[in-house]
């Protein structure tokens, strides 16, 4: 019944530089190795993509290694938990202790963290998934750049999709469940096959929702305008960073239905995401975003994030959760 897991790493070099497995992974409460994590094939989050996740990034900072806001990550992966009444035997504090061992057990290549909580073997595979246990783990990458480092400087280009954003009355959006994202996988196929980077996905009052694993902002006319959570986005921990980031510098922040002649005519547009970062776009079905380089605002956005995330900025030191210690006042000296 149960497979494991030596040949699915834990730890992962993406962009052709081959597989490096982590020491360890945590698995229901222990750092255990790759091979020890073993899974039901009966796996109801297999079956049905009955489970939820997150994905936070680890940088290194003047004070060690730190993972950035994750707090924040992991009250939203609570959070979703409770959507799909997903039982967890572990509280926020414990997981945020659990994700910090994994990084310190992997070292400097954990640059990325996925956490994951799903219903394990059903005996019947009933729809219903009262009564099957609960499975937590937590595996590392090292993905360095998500998009590609190209694209991160000069931009991406990126297609509408055909396929359409769920509705909240389909689905909670807020919460980042497994099967939320056949979506994103389909439109991502999409944009694959078009020869493009990404595709931004509409929802059904044919507004802008958002990329397939990133938010979508633009500036025009000197305001940064991201559509709003009714528009059927996540409520992207990213996002956020970038609204206070943009706040702090003096621009004028609106969240707001987007349509999508306003990406036509945008004077720049970028993509958020823990995995992604900040994304320059270049394109939008093949149509040049004024002149098609990355704007002042964007290169802006770009070297704020990373200022915040390496500890660069003492106005967000907050933000830091050092792996080794956690004495914020230490980095306020």
């Amino acid at each position: 019944m149960y497979r494991s897991l030596p040949s699915f790493p834990a730890s992962i070099i993406i962009g052709g530089e081959g597989i490096i497995t982590a020491e360890k992974v945590w698995f229901d409460g222990a750092l255990v190795a790759p091979r020890d994590a073993k899974v039901s094939l009966m796996s109801y989050g297999l079956h049905y993509g009955g489970g939820i996740f997150e994905g936070l990034r680890a940088y290194d900072t003047p004070w060690g290694r730190s993972v950035f806001r994750l707090e924040d990550h992991m009250r939203r992966f609570m959070e979703s938990a409770k959507f799909l009444r997903l039982k967890l035997e572990y509280d926020h504090g414990e997981l945020c202790d659990a994700v910090r061992s994994v990084v310190k057990a992997n070292g400097s290549h954990a640059d990325y963290i996925r956490p994951i909580a799903f219903y394990g073997a059903t005996p019947n595979l009933s729809m219903n998934p009262q009564g099957v246990p609960t499975h937590v783990a937590i595996v590392t990458v090292h993905m360095g750049s998500y998009i590609g480092d190209r694209q991160a400087r000069e931009g991406m280009d990126v297609i509408t999709s055909s396929w359409e954003k769920p509705s909240n009355r389909a689905t909670s959006l807020i919460a980042k469940v497994c099967g939320n994202y056949v979506n994103s996988t389909l439109a991502k196929f999409e944009a694959a096959e078009a020869g493009a980077d990404e595709a931004i996905m509409l929802n059904g009052n044919g507004t802008v929702a958002e990329g397939t694993g990133e938010n979508l902002f633009i500036v025009r006319h000197g305001k940064v305008v991201t559509p709003d959570l009714a528009s059927g986005v996540l409520e992207g921990v990213t996002r956020d960073t970038i609204i206070h980031l943009a706040r702090a510098a003096g621009y004028d922040v609106e969240e707001r239905p987007v349509t999508r002649g306003e990406l036509i005519v945008a004077n720049e547009a970028f993509m958020t995401g823990t995995a992604a970062e900040i994304v320059p776009v270049r394109t939008i079905d093949g149509v040049l975003v004024d002149g098609g380089k990355p704007g002042p605002v964007t290169l802006q956005m770009q070297r704020l994030y990373q200022g915040a995330v390496r500890g660069e900025d003492a106005r967000f030191v907050e933000w830091l959760d050092l792996t080794e210690s956690r004495n914020i006042e230490l980095m306020r000296v």
